[in-house]
């Protein structure tokens, strides 16, 4: 039995919209629009540059010809050659995926807002991402 479901009705929605409101930032709501309010570089990279990072759980064929796999360790992005595997670091977790380019990206506003590498949703989970932010890339 849930939390929802042992407390009235009243007391369960705010106890959720709390949750949330904790939960979700002001940039998920803002959308990429309001990005770079909420989203900084952190300068825990040492040297290494610092970019931003998106990722994306849909899509087709890739720009490597082969079929997207949400679940792979794969990411699309302009600054690399496809097929390069790059060790990225999340400075926020500490972790360290290495992260195969299969494909070209970002696109659309994403890109006009300054993201450089799109991740599949399996290698954003690897690095232990919950939304875009800045990871180190060499």
């Amino acid at each position: 039995m849930g939390f929802a479901q042992t407390v009235p009705g009243p007391v369960a929605f705010l106890a959720s919209a709390l949750f949330l409101a904790v939960l979700g930032t002001s940039a998920d709501a803002g959308g990429w629009e309001t990005i770079h309010r909420y989203v900084r570089k952190t300068g825990h990279c040492g040297g290494v540059r610092e970019v931003l990072a998106s990722y994306y759980a849909t899509g087709r064929r890739t720009a490597s010809g082969e079929r997207f796999n949400p679940h792979g360790l794969t990411a699309a992005s302009h600054d690399y050659a496809l097929g390069a595997i790059i060790s990225i670091k999340n400075p926020l977790t500490g972790r360290v995926c290495a992260i195969r380019i299969n494909d070209r990206g970002p696109h659309g506003v994403a890109l006009r807002m300054g993201a450089r590498i799109d991740f599949a949703l399996g290698a954003a989970r690897c690095l232990g991402m919950r939304a875009s932010q800045y990871v180190c890339a060499p």
